[in-house]
Parts: structure tokens; C-alpha cells; sequence
């Protein structure tokens, strides 16, 4: 016997219209009834559940049902877990519904799923739920883990603005045509170990976004791709310990990454390649670092609106306080990009500093050398210091030489005419005989002085050779 909301639903059933159930009871059976074996539409009409303001008693249970009829059940009250697994439906509306839970594996839904602002007491099930348009779970709060792992979207997929999700939720391998908006949501991981978001191997047509988010645990993105952009500006990165962020071998046409400043914990990077990165150490989270070993980008800026950028000292300073296992790839790509944008002097700039770190790296006898080749020719990338160097050296020996001189001829008489000039240059410039470096025989200061002179020019041409040959490297 059908009570007289179920004999209004069934009119409305067959008008296609929308029933108020001002909050009284309506059986699960008579709705899944309606659904799969439900009277003839009227003419002209679609046959359509649309109901609200009802406390749906009994399971609502779905399970591998055909149908497409739009089903759209709103501000509803569920007794019992929605169950819609492995069912083919047309639409589904279940926006401000309260439920205990809501199974739906591998669904699939011609047009549209939407759960907005509901109240789920558990979490979700939509593993490899399949959307022929838009899901949307905007603004809906949920007591357990939601799964839309390997999930199939032809449009958006909103999982953000204010949706909350005290457990996490997992999105890996996931397939969304649109964009991935997660912006402005709450997540929690349930565990230490466990992630506030996941959504490993998502392949997203549009962009990621997650500006305003706040994630409470782990973030891993490993392995995404996304068309367009990655956006994480005032995000709010905490991790319990270790990791906040893990973006290994992500691909993405930019990435914004500005966390929120109280932010806590690793953003990893490692392996990722962005075509244009937008970050800003001036504003970078205090508690928070940053590994970008194996990163690639070609163009980097303050903003993701204009290509503003920081100085190279700016950023240095910033790569060096995480930079305690000293590897180049940072500075090579930071090099490779300002020479993109022009600024060849910040990347010589970029290429000395890297080799003063490595040289570091390399223990006190490796740092030495550095600085020996830093002051000289700056590695390489400052040849002109070389030639200063070796003007101030041989004026200083040819004016040693000229106040202390002449000297004893090693042959009286078989000695060229004293020059002090080029008897400087003979003792700086290796390899080369000019004939009066072995014809004069200094002895005592004069001796103390050719030693340094020649060891002067030995210094100088070993650190030209290797700055020349890194030159030619690059």
C-alpha cells in the first residue's frame, strides 16, 4: 500500500515534475521501483525521480541497474547507505542529502554526478566511477576516506570549495578531460603515515587546482600530468613529519608553488618537469623545504600572470639553505633558464656559484683549489680577472726586478741585455723560453720573488686551461 507522498511521487514520476516530500517518509522500493519498472512517461514528458525533502527509509540499493531516467534526490535524509555499484544512470543529484555512505564502483553516469553541500556520515566509494560530464562534491563534508581512484571524467572533476574530508581522499589514476579543482577544500590525513591527498598517476586535461587548500598530511602528486597548470598558491602544506608534498616525475605545462607561510614540511620535486615555474623565496614557508634534484623548467617567474622575476642572488640565497648535499642540476637548470630570459651575466653568475659549492663539496684540498680558480678567473666564467691578474703580477715582478737589478748574469758575458720587463714575463709565462729566465741568477729576495712569479704563472694557466675547457663544455 503506497502512502500518499509515494502515490505523489509516482505522478510526478510520470509528469516529470519536482515533489516536495516536506519531509515525510518515502521506502527506498517504492523509489527503485519507479526506477526500473516505473509507469509510462506522460506524452510529451520525461519520466524522472525528482524528489525533495524526504527521509528515504530502507537501503536504497541500485546495484547493476540500467536506467536513464535522471535521478535526483535533494535535501534528503537516508536511513541507510546508497548503494549504486556497477549501475548505468543517466544523471545523479544528490545535493544536500545527508547519508550514512554512498557505494557507487564503477558507475557510470551518462551526464552528470553532482553531491554538493550533502553530509555523508561515512565516506564514498566511487572507484572507477565513469562521468560522461561534470562530478562535482563541492562544499560536502564527509565523515570517512572518499575514493574516486581511477575514475573516468569527461568534464571537471570539483572536489573543493569547502568540501572537507577528515580521512583524505584518492584520486590516483584517475582520468579527468577538464580540470581537477580541489581549491579551498580540507584534508586530513587519518593516520601519520597516511595521505591528506592523493592522486598519483592522474592524467588531468585542464589544471590542478589547489589554492586556499588545506592539507593536513601528505600531498602526493607522483607521477601526474596535467595540460595545464598546477597551482598551489596559499596553500596550506602541513606534514606531520617528513614529506608535505611530493610532485616526483610530475609533468605539467606550469606550476605554481606558493604555499601558505605557515606551511611545515619537505615539498619534493625531484624528477618533475614544468614548462614554466612560478614560486617566490622571498615569501617561501620558513618550515618548509624544498628538494629540486632532477627538476626541469623552461622559464621561471615571481607571478604566474607575467614573467616578474627575483634577482639570481635572490635565488641562490634561497637554493642554498637547501642545499646540504651539494648536486648541479639546480644551478644548470636555473643557468639554462635565465640565459632563456636573456640574463647571460646572472647565469655566469648562477655557474660560478655552483662550482664554488661543489669545490666545497669536495673537502678542505678541493675547496682550496676553488678558491684559487674563483679569485683568478672565476672558474671560467670571468676570464677577464685572469688577464688582470697577470698585468698586477708582472708589474709587480718587473718593478721588484727594477729597483733590485740587474742581476748576476748565470755567463758573464753571454747574457742578454737586462730587462726586467722580460725577464718577469719569461718566469710568469710557462712553457715558454724567452731567453732570460736561465740567463740571470737570482739569489736570496730575488730568488723569493722569481719562485712566486713563476708559481704565479703556473696557477694562472692551469686555471685558464680548466676555465677554458668548461667554457668549451658548455
Amino acid at each position: 500500500m503506497l502512502t500518499w507522498t509515494e502515490r505523489a511521487l509516482r505522478h510526478a514520476f510520470r509528469a516529470g515534475t519536482p515533489l516536495d516530500a516536506g519531509g515525510a517518509p518515502v521506502r527506498a522500493a517504492v523509489i527503485a521501483e519507479l526506477l526500473l519498472a516505473g509507469p509510462p512517461a506522460r506524452p510529451g514528458r520525461t519520466a524522472r525521480v525528482d524528489l525533495a525533502g524526504a527521509r528515504i527509509t530502507g537501503r536504497l540499493d541500485l546495484t547493476g541497474a540500467r536506467f536513464d531516467a535522471p535521478l535526483r534526490l535533494r535535501r534528503c535524509t537516508f536511513d541507510e547507505p546508497l548503494v549504486l555499484d556497477h549501475a548505468e544512470i543517466g544523471s545523479v543529484n544528490l545535493d544536500e542529502c545527508e547519508l550514512p555512505s554512498i557505494d557507487a564502483e564503477s558507475l557510470r553516469v551518462r551526464r552528470w554526478f553532482g553531491l554538493r553541500h550533502a553530509r555523508v556520515a561515512a565516506g564514498a566509494w566511487l572507484h572507477h566511477i565513469v562521468v560522461g560530464g561534470g562530478l562535482d562534491l563541492s562544499g560536502t563534508t564527509f565523515g570517512a576516506e572518499v575514493d574516486v581512484q581511477r575514475a573516468v571524467v569527461d568534464g571537471d572533476a570539483k572536489l573543493g570549495h569547502g568540501t572537507v574530508y577528515p580521512a583524505g581522499v584518492r584520486i590516483d589514476g584517475a582520468r579527468i578531460a577538464g580540470d581537477l579543482n580541489i581549491a579551498n577544500a580540507t584534508a586530513r590525513a587519518a593516520a601519520p603515515d597516511a595521505t591528506a591527498i592523493r592522486a598519483s598517476g592522474a592524467v588531468v586535461g585542464g589544471g590542478i587546482w589547489l589554492h586556499g587548500t588545506v592539507a593536513e598530511g601528505l600531498v602526493m602528486l607522483i607521477g601526474v600530468r596535467a595540460e595545464g597548470a598546477i597551482t598551489l598558491q596559499g596553500t596550506v602544506l602541513r606534514a606531520a613529519e617528513g614529506s608535505a608534498l611530493l610532485l616526483i616525475e610530475a609533468r605539467t605545462a606550469m606550476l605554481t608553488l606558493r604555499p601558505a607561510p605557515d606551511s611545515v614540511g619537505a615539498i619534493v620535486l625531484r624528477d618533475a618537469h614544468v614548462g614554466r615555474l612560478v614560486d617566490d623565496p622571498a615569501t617561501w614557508p620558513p618550515a618548509c623545504t624544498v628538494e629540486l634534484a632532477g627538476l626541469t623548467y623552461d622559464r621561471i617567474s615571481r607571478r604566474s600572470d607575467d614573467t616578474t622575476a627575483w634577482t639570481a642572488r635572490e635565488r641562490l640565497a634561497w637554493m642554498a639553505r637547501f642545499d646540504a648535499a651539494f648536486t648541479p642540476g639546480p644551478y644548470d637548470q636555473l643557468a639554462a633558464a635565465l640565459r632563456r630570459d636573456g640574463r647571460e651575466g646572472e647565469a655566469r653568475q648562477v655557474l660560478r656559484v655552483r662550482e664554488r659549492r661543489r669545490h666545497r663539496a669536495m673537502g678542505r684540498l678541493g675547496a682550496s683549489w676553488g678558491a684559487v680558480q674563483d679569485a683568478t678567473i672565476g672558474f671560467g666564467y670571468r676570464p677577464a680577472r685572469a688577464l688582470l691578474w697577470l698585468i698586477a703580477v708582472l708589474a709587480g715582478g718587473s718593478t721588484w726586478f727594477a729597483l733590485h737589478g740587474p742581476l748576476a748574469p748565470v755567463k758573464p758575458g753571454e747574457s742578454p741585455t737586462w730587462d726586467p720587463l722580460l725577464y718577469t714575463l719569461d718566469l710568469l709565462v710557462p712553457l715558454v723560453d724567452l731567453g732570460h729566465e736561465h740567463a740571470w741568477n737570482p739569489v736570496g729576495a730575488d730568488k723569493a720573488v722569481a719562485v712566486l712569479v713563476m708559481a704565479a704563472g703556473w696557477v694562472l694557466a692551469t686555471t685558464v686551461v680548466t676555465g677554458a675547457g668548461r667554457a668549451l663544455g658548455r
